[in-house]
């Protein structure tokens, strides 16, 4: 288990380079402490968390290798699964374990997650934005990820926008397992966005006491309404989508209709010049024009002009078209 641990005070986030032990030292009256924890094994994470004196409730949640997204608060302590920025390669989105308590922020990762070491990398530059308590540095945890779920969001869309122009320009180009693909990102996207909103709403309405100023709790509504405008964006990707896919089943439609009007003016033009030959081809007495030295010639000028005459009327009638 690997545990970076900052503190914060006077505005700023300073990163401690010494090991972490509890309790931790160098901590002042008015200092509040972060600890984010990467590759937690089950056993070294119950040690961990026993020193935070959890409800036995939070203390299992925090330990069930089966993550579901939600709140649980009881007194003055806070916890919530919340589910990482969307990852257009997993259908299973990475997790982020939060504990707030009193002046201590715990956050422990289940899977890889580059935007909150992002976020901390802008946090520990020469001047860093200022950041005052935990629920603002909570918010801005929460905040980096739905920055994240914006992107993803443009990104989808432009991918969207470069299949509707290539179904437009070159229908031939595109291929149903493209179209497969965004719709199971989409969907992705959508059911991570809707897990967020949950917690996001459930997190507004906590009744802890770190959450109850009015300046805090309108960070974490701030999150709801950015929430609420990523699951409607989402929703419009979708529409999109099934819109494009039943414009590929037209075109795919249409591209089988000239195909099999083809073949029926194909079969159309050879029928009668089957009957022909099979006319003439009976091994029967009385056929006319077996004794003519122009016979075949005749036949076969005949033949042609039936051919031509049904080529001329189908494309009179406009099924080439």
């Amino acid at each position: 288990m690997r545990i970076n641990w900052f503190l914060l005070r006077s505005g700023r986030l300073e990163k401690q380079q010494d090991s972490f032990a509890w309790p931790p030292g160098n901590q002042g009256d008015h200092q509040e402490l972060w600890l984010d924890i990467e590759e937690a094994q089950s056993n070294e994470l119950r040690q961990f968390l026993e020193h935070l004196a959890l409800h036995p409730l939070q203390l299992a949640h925090c330990l069930d290798s089966d993550i579901d997204p939600g709140v649980l608060s009881f007194t003055n302590t806070l916890l919530m699964e919340y589910p990482a920025a969307f990852n257009r390669e997993s259908a299973a989105p990475a997790y982020l374990t939060i504990i707030l308590k009193a002046s201590v922020l715990v956050t422990v990762r289940h899977g890889t997650m580059p935007a909150l070491d992002e976020l901390i990398q802008s946090f520990t530059i020469e001047n860093p934005p200022p950041v005052h308590h935990l629920p603002e540095l909570l918010y801005q945890i929460l905040d980096q990820f739905a920055d994240m779920n914006v992107n993803a969001q443009i990104a989808l869309r432009e991918r969207i926008q470069g299949v509707a122009t290539a179904l437009a320009e070159k229908p031939a180009t595109v291929d149903s397992k493209d179209l497969a693909l965004l719709r199971w990102q989409v969907g992705n996207l959508i059911s991570l966005l809707e897990n967020q909103l949950y917690c996001a709403s459930r997190l507004a309405a906590s009744d802890i006491e770190a959450l109850q100023e009015p300046h805090r709790k309108a960070y974490m509504e701030d999150l709801v309404s950015e929430a609420e405008i990523a699951q409607r964006g989402a929703y419009r990707l979708e529409s999109r989508i099934n819109d494009l896919y039943r414009d590929y089943q037209m075109v795919g439609s249409d591209r089988v209709e000239r195909r099999l009007r083809l073949l029926t003016i194909v079969s159309a033009i050879t029928l009668p010049l089957g009957l022909v030959a099979g006319l003439l081809g009976m091994n029967v007495g009385g056929i006319p024009g077996t004794k003519l030295p122009t016979a075949f010639l005749v036949v076969v000028a005949l033949m042609v002009a039936i051919a031509v005459a049904l080529y001329w009327y189908f494309r009179k009638k406009g099924w080439f078209e």
